[in-house]
């Protein structure tokens, strides 16, 4: 498992960035368990870490999640094509389509 993607480690990161910022009587209010395969990590956690957690989770947004389709409302792809239609979406699929419709309007 990458650095990157063990939540334990990804945990204690976090609680040591945000400890700093923390009153120096914070008081635990909440305990967070996360499992990893057979590794558990257990945090006690301060209200302002509690609300630091909370908009990290909700600032968070799937690299992979670039929008609805503007035609059906579907899915797209990184490429902006939709995955149900297969419209491409945005300038990039309008320019996409204008110069495809050009290419398709020239008699060679």
């Amino acid at each position: 498992m990458s650095r990157h993607a063990d939540p334990i480690e990804a945990m204690e990161r976090f609680l040591a960035r945000t400890a700093p910022y923390d009153a120096p009587a914070g008081s635990p209010t909440t305990t967070v368990e996360l499992r990893s395969g057979r590794l558990r990590g257990r945090f006690e956690l301060t209200d302002r870490q509690v609300a630091a957690l909370a908009e990290a989770l909700d600032a968070w947004h799937d690299p992979d999640d670039v929008g609805r389709c503007g035609q059906c409302h579907g899915r797209l792809g990184r490429d902006l094509s939709c995955r149900e239609c297969g419209h491409l979406d945005g300038i990039f699929g309008a320019t996409v389509a204008q110069h495809a419709a050009r290419i398709a309007g020239h008699t060679d």
